[in-house]
């Protein structure tokens, strides 16, 4: 059956709350299974199964696959479907509260995650667990285009965020019109390979970038005043024009002046 048939056989009303969107297309759910290149001695982790069509598809690929789901409603669902399937381990609990370090190190995350609860689910994959080999996620196309960008208007603390930790490139585009029910915007399949993990020292260079991002239409020689008395020094020795915007100032170059902020100290 597909995602459609089984929703209509448990008379199943897809809840905002939840941010369900199913995705209704195999092929493209094949699609994005094929870009996590899984191999079947992995484990996968999946956020938000929904119906199952993407389990499905990483059950096929022979990997051990371990599903997150919030919603309850979908338990008689998911159990009937995945009854046989002895690689398949449905998990119904939050994935917010979730202890991942029980999983083993080097595991793979591929998700249609929930858009509304996006940036929480980075935050916990990338400082709750082991540090993963590889992330496919679909995300709205907005919040992905924020996730890649490394100048202009969609690039933000977010961006940094996410490309502090890991080497992120969109991979393809996925209309509306492939999910049950339409959501109001396209989705972005991004993928994520990490360079390090998580250190709690990291946690004071987002507090430094999200000072430096306070105010994106002044220039970042004001938004540091709050914490310099005269920021032009700092700016000088990194060699950042003070007139320039948060939005056109790069990454290493924010690493660059929070260590010599730091050493400062």
């Amino acid at each position: 059956m597909n995602t459609l048939q089984w929703i209509r056989k448990y008379g199943l009303h897809l809840k905002k709350s939840f941010g369900q969107n199913f995705l209704n297309s195999d092929e493209i759910v094949q699609k994005i299974v094929d870009t996590a290149l899984i191999n079947k001695d992995e484990t996968v982790i999946e956020i938000g199964p929904g119906a199952g069509t993407m389990t499905e598809k990483l059950a096929l690929s022979g990997a051990k696959v371990i599903a997150y789901e919030a919603d309850l409603a979908l338990k008689e669902l998911l159990t009937e479907r995945f009854s046989n399937f002895k690689n398949v381990q449905i998990l119904f609990e939050d994935f917010l509260r979730a202890d991942l370090t029980v999983h083993p190190a080097k595991v793979k995350y591929v998700a249609n995650i929930p858009y509304n609860i996006s940036s929480p689910i980075l935050q916990k994959i990338f400082s709750s667990g082991p540090l993963f080999e590889k992330a496919v996620l679909m995300v709205q196309k907005e919040f992905g285009e924020r996730m890649t960008a490394i100048q202009g208007k969609n690039y933000s603390p977010l961006s940094i965020f996410v490309q502090y930790y890991c080497k992120v490139k969109e991979e393809f585009i996925v209309p509306r019109t492939e999910f049950i029910p339409s959501p109001k915007v396209d989705s972005m399949v991004v993928s994520m390979s990490p360079y390090r993990g998580f250190s709690p020292d990291d946690k004071e260079f987002f507090g430094f970038i999200h000072v430096c991002f306070s105010q994106r239409r002044k220039n970042i020689k004001n938004n540091l005043k709050p914490i310099f008395d005269d920021p032009t020094d700092l700016l000088s020795q990194c060699g950042i024009d003070p007139l320039l915007r948060p939005e056109q100032i790069p990454l290493e170059k924010y690493l660059f002046m929070y260590k010599i902020k730091h050493d400062r100290m």
